[in-house]
């Protein structure tokens, strides 16, 4: 339907459309029944162009025809299209189903959605663990990584009232510490609520028995001259209602809150393992060399007008660095010093030698030779007012944590002396310190 040449049509609108069938019917071959009718518009004051036809018009088909005439600016308005099958009506809905003559509400599926694309081998192969953990997640494939089950948090109850809050350490390094629950009431409610957990009918080993009674007992003893219990009488007491003992961890008697860990009593005639947890929590506290057998736990209580009572102990107070342990490594430090009584006013180290006065201690530290300035190597730090820590290229030569007594780290200072450090601490309080600094076992 190509015209053979640019003719202007200028005629009215009739004329414009028997010109176009003519010329359209003239181009078409003899073959093409098919062929579509269309109404050419022109631009601008009904001229137009129409455009010369290619050398292969004839092999064209009435689509690619069209698109040739729009490409060169032709408006086509399609008559018929007999290439377009007619649109299929939409089925009616389906009647509603009825039950003797009521009317029943149906409810369509949802629409399921279409399932993910997948990769092939090599495309998998590509992808990163980050790329790889996303595209199972897409696919509905649930993964736990380690990750997400150390970071999986155990949803723990509220205390509800008239409760308290202790802790339980259990012996197993492998299960987590637990807080629980228990009701306050007059007295240390967990020397009676801990019995049944520590009630235990197995029979215990005679040899462990004699072992341990005759060690331990007569220690507690002391010079007393005092049978031990027999294996009968430990046997039944453990079987019928156990036997638990509170260990005192700290004593603050201005306050009158005490820290206690409670455990079993015959723990370690039943040769129960050790509890690495609460013998550390022990040493944070000064208590060194003791032996727990089997699960601890750690509770507080408060004395006051009324009487004994439990109160709150969390996880956050089994920190070394929590107040109420620091004081009870102080405390028992200084128990220990007073059975054994030193007059130590300096002393010496491996790289280091000090002295004090009422206010002051003074610690000489020697550092390795260097050709760098000593001040531009050294640096020092007084933690909180509980530590001293001396670095020189990098390299720690003083950590002492906690000091023998706090100090004043506005009034601390240090100097260069040589290839020496001079390092001057401000005690907090005038006492004489029997050390430099308070050992914790590990």
């Amino acid at each position: 339907f190509f015209f053979s040449s640019s003719k202007q049509l200028t005629d009215s609108r009739s004329t414009h459309r028997e010109a176009c069938e003519q010329s359209c019917a003239a181009a078409a071959p003899a073959s093409a029944p098919e062929l579509h009718r269309y109404w050419l518009v022109s631009h601008a004051a009904g001229i137009m162009h129409v455009p010369t036809p290619p050398p292969n018009a004839e092999a064209m088909t009435p689509a690619e025809r069209l698109e040739y005439l729009r490409s060169r600016g032709v408006e086509v308005d399609v008559v018929r299209d007999k290439t377009k099958k007619p649109a299929a009506k939409p089925a009616p809905p389906p009647p509603t189903p009825t039950v003797e003559g009521l009317q029943v509400e149906t409810v369509t599926s949802a629409s399921v959605p279409p399932p993910a694309p997948t990769l092939d081998d090599d495309d998998e192969d590509s992808l990163s663990p980050d790329e790889r953990l996303a595209y199972l997640r897409e696919r509905g494939v649930e993964v736990e990584t380690s990750e997400d089950r150390q970071t999986k948090k155990e949803v723990v109850p509220l205390r509800g009232a008239g409760e308290f809050v202790y802790l339980k350490l259990p012996h197993k390094t492998t299960e987590n510490v637990e807080r629980l629950h228990g009701p306050v009431s007059k007295g240390d409610t967990l020397l009676t609520l801990l019995k049944p957990v520590f009630a235990d009918k197995t029979l215990m080993d005679k040899r462990a028995v004699e072992r341990e009674t005759t060690d331990r007992l007569s220690k507690m003893l002391s010079q007393q001259s005092v049978e031990a219990p027999s294996f009968d009488t430990l046997q039944s007491l453990a079987s019928e209602e156990g036997h638990v003992e509170a260990y005192p961890l700290a004593r603050d008697s201005s306050s009158g809150r005490h820290v206690s860990l409670y455990i079993d009593g015959i723990g370690a005639l039943r040769e129960r393992p050790r509890n690495a947890r609460a013998e550390k929590l022990c040493a944070a506290c000064g208590l060194h060399g003791l032996s727990i057998r089997g699960d601890a736990y750690v509770g507080r209580t408060q004395a006051g007008p009324s009487g004994l009572r439990n109160v709150d102990f969390y996880e956050s107070e089994l920190d070394p660095s929590s107040d109420w342990c620091v004081a009870s490594l102080r405390s028992h430090h200084a128990q220990s010093q007073a059975m054994r009584p030193v007059d130590v006013k300096s002393g010496s180290g491996e790289n280091y030698k000090w002295s004090q006065t009422d206010d002051e201690v003074e610690i000489i530290v020697t550092c390795p030779e260097s050709d760098a300035p000593l001040k531009s190597r050294v640096k020092v730090s007084y933690g909180r007012g509980d530590a001293l820590t001396v670095l020189c290229d990098g390299v720690q030569l003083i950590h002492w944590s906690p000091l023998f007594a706090p100090i004043d780290p506005s009034g601390c200072s240090w100097t260069i002396d040589g290839s020496t450090i001079v390092v001057t601490l401000e005690k907090r309080e005038e006492r004489e310190w029997h050390t430099l600094w308070l050992v914790r076992s590990e």
